[in-house]
Order: C-alpha cells, then sequence, then structure tokens
C-alpha cells in the first residue's frame, strides 16, 4: 500500500521548506516515487546534511568547549551584532535559558532539536517507502543501507546533545525514537522520551543492519568516492559509538577495519604542497585528501556562531587612534600549546588570524576555522564546501584508545607511532613507548584533542571523560563550568517543550553568572 509522508507537527513541527519538492504536496501522484533511484534521489534531497544548504546541526558543539576562547584584546562589538552577542554569550557561557535568549535575540540557529529530527524523517520516509518502488534487490539494499546509516548518526548527534553521556547515566532521558514518517493519532503525536541506552541501542541495531545490507552489495557498491553513506563510513561510526558505550573490543574491531580493509591512507603533513597567495592552507575536507571517508555539513553552520568580529583603538604616535578588528573568539591557549615542537598540525589544521589592514597574519593568534576550505585571509570559503568528515585519523585514535582499554598496550602504541609519525617533523618525531596504564590513557586523550580538533568531537569527549571543569572568560567576567555540572547535557530548546508537553526538560544548572 503507498504510504503518505506527513509532517509530525505534535514531535517537531518540521518545516516542508527545507525538504525535496518530493515532501511538497502538490497532488497525491507526486508523492510516490516510482522506483529505487527515485527514492535515492528524494533521499538526497530530504536525509543528506549537504554543503550548499543550511542544515541546523553543527553551530554549538564547539562554542561549549575548551578549545575556544573569547579574544584577550579590549574591545567593543558594532551596535549591529549586539543581538547576535548576547545570543552567543549565552551559550559561550552554558546558560541553562540559551535558546530564550536565541529566539528573544531573533537569532536563527536556537532549535537544532528540530534541524536532526527534519533528517530523520527524511530517512524515515526512504524507509516507508522502499517497499514500494520497483527496483533490484541491490538497489534497494543500498538506499536502505544509507537510510539506517543516517539515521543513527543523527540520532547518536541528538543523543549526546541532549542525553547524559552513556558511561554516565545511560538510564537518563535521552530523545524519543520516531522510526517511521507516518501519521499518528492526536493522542499518539506527543511522544515522550526513550532512555540513553534505548536511543543507543537503536543507533547499533540500525548500523548492524546497514552494515549487513553493504556487504550484500558489490565491492564497488559498498564505498564510492562521493559524499554518500558507504561501509567504510558505517564502520567508523560503529567504532565510535562502541567507544562511547566502552565496548572496547568491537571499538578496537570496528577500527581495525576501516584501517586494513580500506585504501584510505594518511596524509603525511610533511608532504602537503607548498603554500600559495590562493591555497595557503590545504582543505582535509576534500574527496582529494587520501584520509577522507565520508564528507557532511555546510560551513557557514558550522561557523556562523564563532564568526565574529570586535573593534578596538590604538593610539599612534602623534595622537590620532586606529580602528582595528579582530576575531572575537580563537583558538585557546591551552589548545595551542599542547602542540610540541614539531607537531605540524598546529600550523596544517588552524588557520591564523588574518589582519585584514595590514595584509598580514597575527603569528599568536589562532583562529577556530579549519581543515575545510579556506581563502587566501584563511576565512571559510564557498558554499560548494563541505564542513567536516569523518577521517581515517580517528580510526588509529579509536583503536588505540580502545586497546589501551584492554590492556594491549602495544597494540596502542602501534597505533599512535603510525599516526603520528605522519604528523611531525621526523626530526623532531619522539616515539611513544613505554606507556602503559592511566599515562598511556591521558596521552591519547590529547592526542585526539590535537588531532580531532574543531571537528565536532571535543565537546563529546569531555562528556565521556568525566565532564571536567571548564573555564570561559568574557572580558573580565569569568564563568565555571563544574565538573558534572548539569550543563553537559543540552537543555531542550523552549519551542519544543511548547509544542510537546509530553517531553521532560533536563534537569538545569542555575544561571551561571561570572
Amino acid at each position: 500500500m503507498k504510504r503518505i509522508i506527513y509532517i509530525l507537527t505534535g514531535i517537531v513541527l518540521l518545516s516542508l521548506s527545507s525538504c525535496s519538492d518530493f515532501l511538497e504536496p502538490k497532488s497525491q501522484s507526486e508523492y510516490v516515487p516510482k522506483d529505487a533511484n527515485a527514492l535515492q534521489e528524494m533521499l538526497i534531497g530530504s536525509a543528506y546534511p549537504r554543503q550548499d544548504k543550511s542544515n541546523f546541526l553543527l553551530p554549538f558543539l564547539s562554542f561549549l568547549d575548551d578549545d575556544i576562547q573569547f579574544h584577550k584584546t579590549d574591545y567593543e562589538f558594532s551596535i549591529n551584532s549586539l543581538k547576535n552577542i548576547e545570543a552567543k554569550q549565552a551559550v559561550y557561557t552554558w546558560q541553562p535559558d540559551m535558546f530564550f535568549i536565541m529566539e528573544r535575540n531573533g537569532y536563527p540557529l536556537q532549535n537544532i532539536w528540530e534541524g536532526y529530527y527534519n533528517y530523520i524523517l527524511g530517512a524515515n520516509a526512504a524507509l516507508d517507502y522502499i517497499g514500494d518502488v520497483n527496483g533490484t534487490e541491490a538497489e534497494k539494499n543500498y538506499v536502505i543501507a544509507q537510510s539506517l546509516g543516517l539515521r543513527a548518526f543523527y540520532y547518536f548527534m541528538l543523543v549526546n546533545h541532549f542525553g547524559a553521556p552513556y558511561n554516565y547515566n545511560k538510564q537518563a532521558l535521552g530523545v524519543p525514537l520516531k522510526l517511521d514518517s507516518n501519521l499518528l493519532p492526536e493522542d499518539q503525536l506527543l511522544m515522550t522520551r526513550n532512555t540513553v541506552e534505548e536511543v543507543y541501542n537503536q543507533i547499533v541495531d540500525d548500523l548492524n543492519e546497514a552494515e549487513r545490507l553493504f556487504l550484500t552489495l558489490s565491492k564497488d557498491k559498498q564505498y564510492e568516492p562521493n559524499y554518500l553513506v558507504s561501509l567504510p563510513m558505517i564502520q567508523l561510526l560503529k567504532s565510535r559509538v562502541f567507544l562511547y558505550m566502552e565496548n572496547w573490543k568491537d571499538a578496537a574491531i570496528y577500527a581495525n577495519k576501516v584501517i586494513k580493509d580500506w585504501s584510505f591512507a594518511l596524509v603525511d603533513l610533511n608532504n602537503l604542497p607548498s603554500p600559495t597567495v590562493a591555497e595557503p592552507y590545504y582543505n582535509f575536507t576534500s574527496l582529494k585528501s587520501s584520509e577522507v571517508i565520508w564528507l557532511y555539513g555546510s560551513v557557514s553552520d558550522l561557523t556562523v556562531f564563532n564568526d565574529e568580529s570586535v573593534e578596538y583603538e590604538e593610539e599612534g604616535y602623534f595622537g590620532n587612534t586606529t580602528t582595528y578588528y579582530r576575531e572575537a573568539f580563537i583558538a585557546s591557549d591551552n589548545l595551542i600549546e599542547s602542540f610540541e615542537d614539531g607537531d605540524l598540525r598546529k600550523e596544517k589544521y588552524i588557520a591564523k588570524e588574518f589582519n585584514k589592514d595590514d595584509k598580514v597574519f597575527y603569528e599568536d593568534s589562532y583562529t577556530t576555522f579549519g581543515k575545510y576550505k579556506l581563502s587566501a585571509t584563511g576565512e571559510p570559503s564557498g558554499s560548494e564546501n563541505f564542513a567536516l568528515s569523518f577521517r581515517l585519523g580517528e580510526a588509529y585514535l579509536n583503536l588505540a584508545e580502545a586497546a589501551a582499554h584492554n590492556n594491549d598496550e602495544s597494540t596502542a602504541l602501534s597505533a599512535l607511532k603510525t599516526l603520528l609519525a605522519k604528523r611531525y617533523e621526523p626530526d623532531k618525531f619522539v616515539e611513544p613507548t613505554g606507556l602503559t596504564g592511566d599515562a598511556l590513557k591521558t596521552f591519547i586523550k590529547n592526542e585526539r584533542r590535537k588531532e580531532l580538533c574543531f571537528e565536532g568531537q571535543r565537546w563529546f569527549d569531555l562528556r565521556r571523560y568525566g565532564m571536567p571543569q571548564i573555564i570561559h572568560r568574557w572580558g573580565e567576567q569569568v564563568y565555571t563550568l563544574k565538573q558534572n555540572d548539569p550543563s553537559y547535557t543540552m537543555p531542550i530548546p523552549d519551542a519544543v517543550l511548547i509544542k510537546n508537553k509530553k517531553l521532560e526538560q533536563n534537569p538545569l544548572a542555575p544561571k551561571r553568572e561570572s
């Protein structure tokens, strides 16, 4: 029987404008894809976080962690940006009413909850329709595998935004599991939250089935060099999920599959092409990079929060004053100081702040931009470029961490040696040897920070590392996120709670004062 896709207003109040034409009701015949290829196109249009449109998925994570800091220079904001600044300050200082403050100031990206559920709707739609379309078994399996992989990724992101860390309290409330796109009776629309454990179990089920279906396909369909979900993407995501669940054995197994079963290769930072005026930075978020497994997301979404300028004045020798503009948010001193002499990642992964007046780079200031396509001045470049990627480097770190927890120090150290040999100048590279126990685990945590900086992983890692204290400074004001602070779990947006009275808000910290 043909199914019609509806918007589940009681759950997420989705907007049709962000979906493909397939979801725009014109006539009943236009709702129904005829074959698996048409369904594939619908999936791309409504379920993939593409680079060329706003996805409402990425802006907050780097703003919460310890890899970012407010600029140290005395500053003033442009009067035209004050409303944006109030919204950004609320997130940067972990305010429990951050979403209310953003909405009050008209900030456009306040509801990532709806953004993720919008994409889940697209994935569910493909799964609901697959039995009604023409196509070979292989064509249908390909669509199903992608849909399940995407849905698993979105639920992983949702539960790590809005649920407690799995290794802290897996019985805490996570997010509602919606696994189809059908319109439900009114009394069932207002779904309640599943537990963190239930959400993780669904994620694992989806990834297992996606992997099984990919394995029924020919090798050339299991991975193609494009932005579609593939078998190695599924395997790397499984490794990440198992790492968060502290299932060290399976985390290591799937990291090894990514490393050994495919032809991805670590980029040797020593061998990158010499920088030019047009391309001073290498684009690690591109299919031209031998490390890239999957690409996703819009650069504008990733940078919209931290791309802000401050003004300050300097007095000249003759009493005249000049107004300068600096980045309001930069890479934290703590992050920059963690890179040792000879570690090429500091210069290759993170763009230096550019002096727009003197047309030179500040030598002592690094931005929060990097890895994706950057302009000659170190600014994010172009809507045709992706923001983030699944990279081979993560697989080596996942393997090292899982092995270390399994008391397999030799495997952990071997993975680290292979990765770091490609990141350091040869004459300054010191092999990690003799590390065991907590010292080895700490070393791996530090390497994850440096290798994966500004890729949306640090905040989630801090959560599963015991939610340590973080300090953010805003001018002379100091804000502290305490260890195990409730704000390590984000509040559910007010707009969502208003629409769904059955949703229970997360425990909130008191309003955070400096």
